[in-house]
C-alpha cells in the first residue's frame, strides 16, 4: 500500500486475516474476512478525508506535493473525468466512460511492489480479452543453421496458449454512500486500494494453490490428472531440514526437468519461515553477533501468506505464466445481498495462470522440521464498540454535525465461472 497512512494496524491485522481466509477459508469465513478488511480500509480513509476536510485545508493547495506525499493518488486525464462523473452520479452505473484500463495496470503495478511473489513470476497485461502466448523452457524453439523440417511440430509443442477469458475473478465492493461526495480524489484513492488488496490476496492464492476450476492452476498443483475441472496437489517431499543433502536432490530434479533456468526460489508462509527456517538460518559468532545466512543452494526465499503452512514451493518463478487483461467490468449490485446505507458494486476482471511445465515447480513438506515453540493467541475479543473512529457519513462529507457510526460491511470476492 504506497499511501502509508492508511497501512493502519488495522487495516495490516485485517489484510493478514483475508489472506488466510483466502487460503484455508470457507465461503463464510471468506466473507467475514473481507467485511473486516473493508471496514477496516472505510474507517483509515474516512478518518484522512475528515482530517482532510477540517485541519489541513490550508496546507493541502499544491496536489502535486499531496501526490508526492502519498496523500493523493495521481490521476490521468481519463481517470480523473471517470471518478468526477462518478462523484456527480453518486454511482459506478450508467458512466459515459469505463473504468480505464489505467486503473488495472496501476493496481498490478502496487500489487507487484509490496507483493514480491507477484512481481517475480511471469505476468502479462494485455488490453483486451484474447490469448496469452508463452514458451515452455524446457523446449527449443530457436535453431542454428537450416530450419528443421518439422519446424511446425516443434513450434506447437514449444509454444502454449493461455485463454484469459477461462477464468473471471468477480469481488464485491462497499462503498459508503458519503464517500462519493467527497470527490473524486478520495473515491479513486478508495477504489483502487480496495481492488489493489482483494486482487492481491485472490491473486497470490490463485498463482500459488488454484484449482485450475474457473481459476489459475496454482503452483503446488499438478498439470494433470483433473476431475471435473480441479487439478490434484502435487506430491510432496519430505524436507527434515535445511542441510546441502537435503536441498540438493530437490535442484537435481530441477536441473534435470531442464527448468533450473534461472534463480531458483524458496517460497514459503511467513509463519514457517519464522517458527523453522529463521531458528536454522541465523548463527552466532565468537563476539555473539548474530547473522542471517543463506541457504547452502542459494535460493532467494520468498515470503507468501498463500503458501500452506509447513510447505516450500522450489522453482523459478519466471516459469509460471499469468496473463491480465485490461479490461474490468465496474457494475451496480441491488440483488438480495444490498447493504444498508452503502452502495454495493461487482468488480470483474480477466485473468488465467499456469505453470509453464510441469516440472516447474516442487514441494517440500517441513512438518518434521525442529521449529520455534510458538505461543498461544488470545481469543476474539469482546469490546464493546457502539461506533468506529472515523467512519464518514453524508452528514461528515457535508461538513455539518459529528460523524455517525455506518453499517459497514463488504462481500469477499470469489472465482466464478
Amino acid at each position: 500500500m504506497k499511501n502509508l497512512d492508511l497501512n493502519t494496524e488495522q487495516v495490516k491485522a485485517a489484510r493478514i486475516k483475508m489472506f488466510n481466509s483466502m487460503r484455508d477459508g470457507n465461503e463464510k469465513q471468506q466473507g467475514e474476512a473481507f467485511n473486516e478488511f473493508a471496514e477496516s480500509l472505510q474507517n483509515s480513509i474516512g478518518e484522512q478525508a475528515r482530517e482532510t476536510m477540517h485541519g489541513m485545508a490550508n496546507e493541502m493547495t499544491d496536489s502535486k506535493i499531496l501526490e508526492a506525499r502519498g496523500v493523493r493518488r495521481p490521476m490521468t486525464t481519463n481517470e480523473r473525468k471517470f471518478f468526477a462523473e462518478a462523484a456527480k452520479k453518486q454511482s459506478f452505473d450508467n458512466l459515459e466512460e469505463t473504468l480505464p484500463e489505467t486503473i488495472v495496470e496501476d493496481v498490478l503495478s502496487r500489487i507487484q511492489e509490496e507483493h514480491p511473489l507477484l512481481s517475480m513470476v511471469d505476468t502479462q497485461t494485455v488490453s483486451a480479452l484474447m490469448k496469452l502466448i508463452y514458451a515452455d523452457p524446457t523446449k527449443q524453439t530457436a535453431f542454428w543453421g537450416k530450419v528443421p523440417s518439422n519446424i511446425k511440430q516443434i513450434l506447437e509443442d514449444g509454444f502454449k496458449t493461455l485463454s484469459l477469458e477461462s477464468s473471471k475473478l468477480s469481488g464485491f465492493m462497499a462503498v459508503p454512500k458519503g464517500f462519493f461526495q467527497l470527490g473524486p480524489t478520495f473515491l479513486a484513492t478508495y477504489v483502487v486500494t480496495f481492488l489493489e488488496e482483494t486482487m492481491a490476496a485472490t491473486l497470490e492464492s490463485a498463482v500459488v494453490a488454484g484449482t485450475g476450476k474457473d481459476m489459475p492452476i496454482g503452483m503446488i498443483k499438478k498439470l494433470s490428472g483433473s476431475v471435473d475441472g480441479v487439478y490434484p496437489d502435487k506430491p510432496t517431499i519430505e524436507l527434515a531440514d535445511l542441510q546441502p543433502m537435503s536441498l540438493a536432490g530437490i535442484h537435481a530434479a530441477l536441473t534435470k526437468a531442464k527448468t533450473a533456468n534461472g534463480q531458483i526460489a524458496a517460497i514459503v508462509n511467513p509463519m514457517s519461515y519464522w517458527s523453522k527456517l529463521f531458528p536454522q538460518l541465523a548463527v552466532g559468532d565468537a563476539d555473539n553477533n548474530w547473522h542471517l545466512i543463506t541457504l547452502p543452494t542459494g535460493d532467494t526465499i520468498v515470503q507468501s501468506y498463500a503458501v500452506p503452512e509447513d510447505r516450500i514451493i522450489f522453482g523459478v518463478l519466471k516459469n509460471y505464466a499469468l496473463g491480465v487483461s485490461g479490461q474490468m467490468e465496474l457494475n451496480n449490485y441491488d440483488q438480495s445481498l444490498a447493504i444498508e446505507d452503502m452502495n454495493l458494486f461487482i468488480a470483474k476482471f480477466f485473468g488465467m495462470g499456469v505453470a509453464k511445465n510441469e516440472n516447474a515447480f516442487f514441494v517440500a513438506d517441513i512438518s518434521s522440521m525442529s521449529g520455534a515453540e510458538i505461543p498461544a493467541l488470545e481469543g476474539d475479543s469482546d469490546v464493546k464498540r457502539p461506533g468506529r473512529f472515523g467512519d464518514v457519513t453524508e452528514d461528515v462529507a457535508n461538513d455539518n454535525d459529528e460523524p455517525k457510526a455506518d453499517s459497514a460491511k463488504a462481500s469477499g470476492a470469489k472465482l466464478t465461472k
